[in-house]
């Protein structure tokens, strides 16, 4: 999971972890594995997709970064789309989906920590299936928590399923950098 609040970033530092992984280029200084890169950048358009890379990086693609900014949801046809994707690409390393909700089934009337732990757990199958890593860009809790990962919206489902997260927040939403909290089955949590 990649959470964080509104307007903090999280769609730039996608873009710059796609670009990264797509080309091979070492990212903050450390060694990065090249491999296809799928993004699912359901809240954007083309457009804007374009000119966001190319203010960042001085182009507005590569070839081994594809994006799509419609996919259906969880129940409806997702897994089928990426599927077909995988057949056609089996180079992919990594697939974004920004944002989570948008492929979310409408579980307005049954949001639980049952529900939560089925759509992360869903979607961990399938990446371990066919050995891709899943991005999923998610939001946070407006109300602050002594535990940073107890501010991911919804429930702790979400959390439980995923092999790890990454909070992104601002101290202050006038601050002009934000802070990294970096959670995983592997490692203690810890701040960048």
């Amino acid at each position: 999971l990649f959470v964080g609040a509104p307007k903090v970033g999280k769609s730039f530092l996608m873009a710059q972890l796609a670009y990264h992984i797509s080309t091979g280029l070492p990212l903050w200084g450390n060694e990065v594995r090249q491999g296809k890169v799928l993004y699912l950048a359901l809240e954007d358009d083309y457009a804007r997709l374009q000119k966001r890379l190319y203010r960042m990086f001085g182009t507005d693609g590569t070839d081994k970064l594809l994006f799509s900014i419609s996919a259906k949801n969880l129940s409806n046809g997702l897994f089928d789309q990426l599927e077909k994707f995988l057949c056609n690409n089996p180079d992919t390393s990594l697939i974004i989906i920004d944002t989570l909700q948008k492929v979310r089934e409408d579980l307005s009337e049954t949001c639980s920590y049952a529900n939560d732990y089925d759509v992360a757990s869903k979607l961990k199958s399938f990446s371990d299936k066919y050995g891709i890593c899943f991005l999923l860009v998610h939001h946070k809790k407006k109300e602050k928590a002594e535990d940073i990962f107890a501010m991911i919206s919804g429930t702790h489902g979400l959390f439980g399923a995923a092999d790890g997260a990454f909070v992104m927040y601002k101290e202050k939403r006038t601050a002009k950098t934000a802070t990294l909290a970096v959670s995983g089955r592997d490692q203690p949590d810890q701040k960048l």
